[in-house]
Parts: structure tokens; sequence; C-alpha cells
């Protein structure tokens, strides 16, 4: 069911990301009133159980959004400490972006400006879509950077704890990635399923269908 005219506009509304809590729904949109190309804002309810208790959505403000294009927003709701917990994708366009880090609360307020996260941005690169397992130690991400397999690859980085840098990308490899364009990774809460975009052999869409990757023990 849509959500309605309090949360979606007559402008472009998309990239969804739930709060594990349910509490908080960041989101992407191009309405008016923004402060550039696209902008990022959080919806909020009180009832994580009630689908249409969302109330009117307001932008992340200048911490976050400038006048280029941001999108993919990533909440990182953590049991483990540490207030850098927003990942998000900025660039001149939607096809020129890289990855920034920013510190929001648990009620969706921003602590402080977004940072370059430069362990996994290639400045050369389209590096977007970030998605975080739940302890803040792994994060999948797309970009068509050197060393992969087709336009669009899915790419990995690791750390020990969430104050530690990321590990240099790397690629997966087959058969998670193809000679196709794989994008948009989402990785589930208890990190064993990934679902991703891809016109991969084997697609029914036009262009981009979901596919699925499940692995059989987490990640450590």
């Amino acid at each position: 069911m849509n959500l309605g005219s309090v949360v979606n506009s007559t402008a472009g509304d998309a990239g969804p990301s739930l709060s594990i809590d349910g509490h908080l729904l960041f989101f992407t949109s191009s309405r008016s009133g923004g402060q550039g190309l696209n902008d990022i804002y959080v919806s909020r309810r009180t009832n994580p159980k009630d689908d249409f208790g969302w109330r009117p959505p307001v932008s992340l403000g200048g911490e976050v959004n400038t006048a280029a294009f941001e999108a993919g927003p990533e909440y990182l709701q953590s049991a483990e400490g540490g207030v850098a917990n927003f990942y998000f994708n900025r660039g001149p366009t939607g096809t020129s972006q890289d990855i920034y880090l920013a510190a929001v609360t648990r009620d969706g307020e921003t602590l402080g400006p977004a940072v370059l996260v430069l362990e996994l941005s290639d400045p050369a690169a389209n590096d977007a879509a970030s998605t975080l397992r739940t302890d803040g130690r792994e994060v999948l991400f797309y970009s068509n950077r050197p060393g992969g397999l087709g336009g669009n690859d899915l790419w990995v980085s690791t750390r020990q704890n969430i104050h530690d840098p990321w590990s240099p990308p790397l690629n997966p490899g087959l058969p998670l990635n193809t000679a196709a364009a794989d994008q948009q990774p989402g990785l589930s809460v208890d990190g064993r399923t990934l679902v991703f975009a891809s016109n991969r052999s084997g697609s029914i869409g036009g262009s981009l269908d979901i596919w699925m990757s499940i692995r059989t023990v987490s990640a450590k």
C-alpha cells in the first residue's frame, strides 16, 4: 500500500531505509524545498507497529544535505558504542558519488557535518548504496571502480571494530558479481541474506531485477 501524501510527494521519493527499532524512516527525495538536486529526509513514528503512523518528513539539514546529490541513506543502529553511524552517498550527479558518514542520534537528529569515508571512496569511480552488518564491522556497496567484472559490481570491506578504518574494498567475484550490472545491495539484520539489483542473465525485467544471495554462516 502507498504510504500516502504524508510521506510521499509529487517528486521522486526513493531509497527507503528503516531503523532497526522501526521508529525512523530515512529516504531520498527531489521534492521542492530541498537544498540541492536530491536530499535525504527522515520521517518518525511513535508506534513501530503502526504502518501508517509516520509523521511529515523533515530534511536532515545542512550537515548532511548540500547543493549536490545526496542519496542511499543507511542508519547503523548498533549496540556497540560510537556516534558516527549514518552512511550515505554524495556527488555532483547520481552517477558520480562518494560515500560519506555522519553522526545521527536515535531520534534522527544530526550531531555534526558529514565527512568523506576515504577508505571506501574512489574519486574516479561511482561508489554508492552502502549497507552495513548490524555490528558495524562489514559494509557492502556497489562501484564501477577498476577490478570489477562488469559495469557495476558489489564490493565488501571489513574492520575489527567500529572505531577502526575500513579495510581496502575487495570484489567478491563470481557468483555474486557478473559481467552485468550488480548494484544497490541490502544486507539482512542477521548478515546472512543479501538482496541486490542486477540485469544478469536470467532476469525477467526490462532493466534490473531483484536478486538474493544467502551465505550459510554469518561473517565474524
